[in-house]
């Protein structure tokens, strides 16, 4: 039998179905990482456990995946692959009556469905009489626009010098970064006006437009693909040629001359034919290769299959081969519950470059990815993690508040809004665009940001009215994300904890923070993880972002989780809610593992004190002993009373008040800045001081559990008061006539509360204790 890797980071096992799994899109891919095992391979599904009963079985595969053509019907299913005479072992999966049929032709079908001329990406020929009179009508305000952005493109050069050679950035960073950051912008903003100036030729049927195009597609196209730009050098100058350029060719195809149209198409199949091979041949993605910019490169290649498939031979294949990764495989960094691993920023950079593909397929192919679960997912996943008036992004690279950012939010949530016909967040979408208008734009930044898709969309039509708020906590597990909101639509009553506990790990654009939070209250960011993105591994990036001494986690006698590893991986559990509270519990053992048997982060929001019962465990491995060290950092100044315990900050109308529950020996550190700061060749005007508080219970111990009320307040409404005290085995805190008492090794006896639990509470009479299992009310009570 072949041997398996068995891992919990799906990077490492990317096998799918998983075993004992429920696809929530049917049929589902499968997949699965040879190892050394040569192909061909065979994929047997089976009804029964013995592989008797075969419902499907495809034999000849080159790639270790498939995406069948045809839905399963409901129940439960067996699957392995086979190889040389050999086969894995037998995981099961159950599709289940819920799940969403999305049958996916083959990619040649494709290619006979999109129309046979050009245009052919998101529109056709046959609509460009019914565009342009709308432009006059319903699309009249958005190619008012257009016309403006593409009249001043008009004015500016339309050529463009290959770049240069990039120093070596392991010999000096900054000399690295001075060239390639230019480069990266100044092609980016180039091909993207192409595209601008080609849609508002498609829009017009002005000719101007048109060659202005054509001649910038036809300068990019002179640069040597096997030179400065090759994928393997500088990925983003490669990029650049084809994550718009393809769709400007497109739109533009009948006004090059017969050389200049000959001179775009060698481009883009040498260009093609590269990233092919650095997607399928040095490494297949979604089996083996799981790098963040070839999340982008997969879709910049579909598209150019697409509109090139004439003119190069190889495209068709290329294209057979992208059906199941961006129609089954993709997202690798997510799962069908819509949360990106990455974070918010990376996540709207690379699901909106998905919209991409997404939009083409349905409106030129007729196939919808736009049902499978992941989106409106994602979309719900992006109003409860990032409020329209947030001061700080999430967890992951980039934190800043940019114009064309919130913009770009506003965007995507409402395309994923309108194309899964949800049609609910049009309030969330209206109110990131005003909060847009009032953001700066940096200058290297300014990019022609008007979007193709939206404005060749279907106007639309009247919005749902938004759903009720029912509950405050919501978790999204698939990639380790939660969030405690209080009030999805109004700042001044919001609070918002966001946490993060990520199976995905400590690698990419994420950092070794796993049981991580950000706190806002009343629209301002009162603590949040420290430190910004000043170039992927800067010094600053490398040596102070990356670790977990810079976020809201622990850290044990300094040392912090285990950095860029696949095996430093989390989970948020057992989620719970009632009148009365929401729970939840971080698990982060295995990226302390180093050095600790157990940490966990228990989170009770208390709903009538507006306070948050923060519960920390550590367990030392036996033969390293260590202080836990409790972390937090803002962008204003802690005010400690150590005798008290305690601490506040407060940022305009929001305040926090944070009362430890550990009366033995312990100790504050107070500090500020980074170490290192951020380079000034990368200088950001929203790079603010930040402040940093620790909180250390004394000795080095084999284990240790810290308990900590945040009691949070805004306007009309100030931090609950906190009572603390240490009774016998129990630390106790009271808030009014609730109780709460975390056990510090023994038996909680409290005011007639007895429990053996980690911790025990009583809300408003009801009694729960919180366990290994999650929370819930004491069997005193039931």
């Amino acid at each position: 039998m072949v041997e398996e890797t068995r891992h919990p980071h799906p990077h490492i096992d990317p096998r799918q179905p998983r075993d004992a799994s429920g696809p929530r899109t049917n049929p589902p891919v499968f997949a699965w990482k040879p190892g050394e095992v040569a192909g061909p391979f065979t994929l047997i599904v089976a009804r029964d456990e013995a592989l008797n009963d075969v419902v499907l079985q495809a034999d000849g595969l080159e790639d270790p995946l498939l995406l069948p053509e045809r839905a399963f019907e409901p129940g439960r299913y067996y699957w392995t692959w086979a190889a040389s005479g050999d086969h894995a072992p037998v995981l099961s999966f159950e599709i289940g009556s819920g799940a969403v049929t999305l049958e996916v032709p083959p990619a040649g079908e494709w290619l006979d469905r999109l129309p046979s001329g050009h245009p052919r990406i998101y529109v056709a020929e046959e609509h460009l009489p019914g565009l342009r009179a709308s432009v006059t009508g319903p699309r009249a305000q958005g190619w008012a626009e257009l016309q403006a952005i593409a009249d001043g493109l008009l004015a500016e050069p339309h050529e463009i010098d290959e770049p240069p050679y990039l120093p070596d950035r392991q010999k000096d960073y900054n000399a690295f970064f001075s060239t390639w950051a230019p480069i990266l912008w100044r092609s980016r903003r180039f091909v993207k006006g192409a595209e601008t100036l080609a849609l508002a030729w498609l829009a017009s049927g002005d000719e101007r437009y048109a060659r202005a195009a054509c001649e910038r597609m036809v300068s990019i196209s002179r640069w040597d693909p096997e030179g400065s730009s090759h994928l393997a050098h500088n990925d983003e100058a490669h990029m650049s040629v084809i994550w718009d350029g393809a769709k400007a060719v497109d739109w533009v195809w009948d006004c090059f001359t017969d050389d200049e149209r000959a001179v775009v198409i060698e481009q883009f199949r040498r260009r093609g034919e590269i990233t092919y091979a650095y997607m399928h041949d040095h490494g297949l993605y979604g089996v083996t290769n799981f790098g963040s910019h070839s999340g982008r490169e997969i879709v910049f290649l579909a598209l150019l299959g697409m509109v090139f498939h004439e003119h190069i031979p190889e495209a068709r294949g290329w294209l057979e081969w992208l059906r199941p990764v961006l129609c089954g495989i993709w997202p690798v960094w997510a799962r069908d519950d819509g949360a990106w691993a990455e974070g918010p920023s990376y996540g709207s950079a690379y699901v909106d470059i998905m919209t991409m593909f997404a939009t083409a397929l349905k409106r030129g192919c007729d196939v919808d990815l736009y049902q499978r679960p992941f989106w409106q997912g994602h979309a719900q996943w992006r109003q409860w993690i990032l409020p329209p008036w947030a001061e700080w992004m999430g967890f992951g690279d980039h934190s800043e508040r940019w114009r064309g950012t919130w913009l770009g939010n506003a965007a995507l949530v409402g395309r994923i809004d309108h194309a899964t016909g949800a049609r609910e967040l049009g309030d969330y979408v209206a109110n990131f665009r005003e909060v847009a208008e009032t953001l700066p734009e940096p200058e290297d930044r300014n990019m022609p940001r008007f979007n193709a898709q939206d404005f060749l969309a279907e106007p639309d039509g009247e919005p749902a009215p938004a759903p009720q708020q029912e509950r405050v906590l919501r978790v999204f597990p698939d990639a380790g994300w939660a969030a405690f909101r209080t009030d999805l639509r109004d700042p001044a009553h919001d609070i918002s904890l966001l946490f993060r506990s990520s199976p995905f790990g400590a690698v990419s654009h994420s950092h070794a923070n796993n049981n991580d939070f950000a706190l806002h209250v009343a629209g301002r960011c009162l603590l949040m993880p420290s430190g910004y993105y000043a170039g992927y591994g800067s010094a600053h990036h490398a040596h102070w972002v990356w670790h977990t001494k810079s976020h809201n986690c622990l850290t044990l006698s300094g040392a912090g989780q285990i950095m860029r590893s696949y095996d430093s991986v989390g989970s948020t559990d057992c989620a719970y809610e009632d009148e009365r509270l929401a729970y939840l519990r971080g698990t982060a053992d295995a990226s302390y593992a180093d050095r600790a048997q157990r940490c966990r982060r228990h989170l009770v929001y208390l709903k009538e004190h507006a306070a948050f019962l923060m519960i920390d465990e550590f367990v030392a491995r036996p033969e390293v002993l260590s202080a836990l060290e409790w972390n937090a950092h803002s962008w204003n100044e802690f005010a400690i009373d150590e005798d008290a315990r305690s601490f506040t900050v407060q940022r305009d109308e929001g305040v926090l008040h944070g009362q430890f529950l550990y009366h033995h020996n312990a100790f504050f550190s107070l500090s500020e800045g980074f170490d290192p700061p951020p380079s000034a060749i990368k200088s950001n005007a929203q790079w603010y001081n930040q402040y940093h508080l620790r909180f250390t219970p004394a000795g080095i111990v084999p284990r240790c559990t810290l308990g900590v009320v945040l009691a949070c307040g805004h306007p009309g409404r100030p931090p609950a008061p906190v009572e603390a005290e240490r009774i016998d085995n129990a630390e106790v805190a009271r808030i009014g006539a609730d109780l709460l008492a975390v056990n510090m090794g023994g038996t909680i006896a409290v005011d007639g509360l007895s429990s053996d639990a980690l911790a025990a509470l009583v809300l408003q009479g009801t009694p729960y204790e919180i366990t290994d299992d999650g929370i819930s009310i004491a069997d005193s009570a039931r």
